[in-house]
Order: structure tokens, then C-alpha cells, then sequence
């Protein structure tokens, strides 16, 4: 009878064992089985937005660059004036720089011409009031890439560096601007031959203290006075891309 019942306790440890472990399984199987249903959230997609860039440009054989548009540097500042375009004029109020161009008082602006050209290149400038005849009245120029072309006894003169760029006129800013070449010394309308549709840059280097600098216009296929007209009232035309 012992004997019995020792067998019947083994043979029900091996069955409470045997249902224990398959529970184990199912609820193991059930477990692997579950989907996970977290949402994952989505990467939002970053528009890079490209900066719009914008130069001034030619219109209806213009191309006028302001004063205040180019990149100012060294002793040159922005004056409010209800005579100047638009409102506003240009001073360079340091040292004269006669014989030499001083870089601390350089000053570009890029900008862009829509076909190949040839360009008469004038101003609106002002001297003050207590300046001297031939004082205050001129700046060094020049075109990189020698597109600047000036003349000697009747020909074109290639300008490969800085020249010296006058006029004259006091109480209202005054159109005008030539060139005064030396070695040998010539004095000659400036222009600028673009080769091709593009960006160019114009660069400008002080001379004499107090000049007052309005707008550089650039003129194309149409007579100075025309130009001069044309151009008192009008400011910069800008394209952007």
C-alpha cells in the first residue's frame, strides 16, 4: 500500500511539473506574438530654404549703383541729404591719398549686366561748400578683370589698376566724371567693356577727404545728355534670383 502511494505522489509531481512548463511556454509563445503598436513618430523633412540673393542690374541702358550699396569701409559714412538720390550720399572724411591708393578705404560693390556691352561710366558728386577749386573732387577707380577702358592719343588704353577718376560741382550734386591718366598724362571719358552677360565687380579707393559720392551711372547705347536726363531722378534697378 506505501509502495502504491509513493508512485501515485511521483506521478502527480510529474504532471503538476508537466502543465507548469507548458503554461510557461504559452504565456511565453502569447508574449512574442504581441505587436507593438507605439506610433513612431515621423522625421519631419527639413526644407532648407535657399536665401534669395538680389544685385543691382542694367535697365533701359542705365545701370546706376547708389552710394550707400556699396560695401563700406575704413573712413567712408552714409549722410542723409533730401538733395542726394535717394535721400542719401556717401562721405570719405579721412586722409587725402594722392600718390598711392590706401586699401583701408577700398570700397566694392558687385553687380549685374543682362548682355556684352560697352558702358560709359559718369557720376553725381558734390565737393563742399569751403572746398578749394581742384579739392574734394575725385576718387581712384577701377574694374577687375581690366574691363575698364580709358584713351591716349586716340586709342583705347586698357586700365589694369587703379586711375584717378575727377569732376567738379558744388551746392547740388553734379553729373560728370573723366579720367586723369598720368605717365603720360591724359585726361579721358571712362568706359567699361562687359564681354558677356554676368556678375562684375566695381571697385573704389579714396583720394581726397570730403568728397561727396551720390550714384555712378553707367550708360549704354545713347548719347551722355541723354543719359544725364535720363538719370537725375532714377535710382538702382535690382534683380533677384
Amino acid at each position: 500500500m506505501k509502495k502504491i502511494s509513493a508512485l501515485l505522489l511521483v506521478a502527480l509531481t510529474l504532471l503538476f511539473f508537466s502543465c507548469s512548463t507548458n503554461n510557461a511556454s504559452d504565456d511565453s509563445d502569447d508574449t512574442s506574438q504581441i505587436e507593438d503598436t507605439t506610433p513612431v513618430p515621423e522625421e519631419e523633412e527639413e526644407e532648407e530654404e535657399e536665401e534669395e540673393v538680389c544685385l543691382i542690374t542694367n535697365k533701359d541702358g542705365l545701370l546706376i549703383i547708389e552710394g550707400e550699396s556699396f560695401d563700406l569701409k575704413g573712413k567712408w559714412r552714409v549722410v542723409d541729404d533730401e538733395k542726394a538720390s535717394g535721400g542719401k550720399y556717401i562721405e570719405y572724411y579721412g586722409a587725402n591719398s594722392y600718390q598711392t591708393q590706401n586699401l583701408d578705404h577700398e570700397i566694392t560693390i558687385k553687380f549685374k549686366v543682362d548682355a556684352a556691352a560697352t558702358y560709359l561710366v559718369r557720376w553725381y558728386m558734390r565737393q563742399p561748400d569751403e572746398a578749394e577749386g581742384d579739392k574734394s573732387n575725385d576718387i581712384w577707380i577701377y574694374f577687375p578683370g581690366d574691363i575698364g577702358y580709358g584713351k591716349r592719343n586716340g586709342a583705347d588704353y586698357q586700365l589694369t589698376h587703379y586711375e584717378k577718376f575727377v569732376s567738379r560741382g558744388k551746392v547740388d550734386f553734379t553729373y560728370g566724371g573723366a579720367l586723369d591718366l598720368h605717365n603720360p598724362k591724359a585726361s579721358s571719358w571712362m568706359r567699361a567693356k562687359f564681354p558677356e552677360a554676368g556678375e562684375y565687380t566695381l571697385k573704389i579707393c579714396a583720394r581726397s577727404e570730403f568728397l561727396q559720392l551720390d550714384k555712378l551711372v553707367l550708360s549704354t547705347g545713347m548719347p551722355d545728355d541723354d543719359a544725364k536726363e535720363k538719370s537725375k531722378t532714377l535710382s538702382e534697378a535690382v534683380t533677384c534670383e
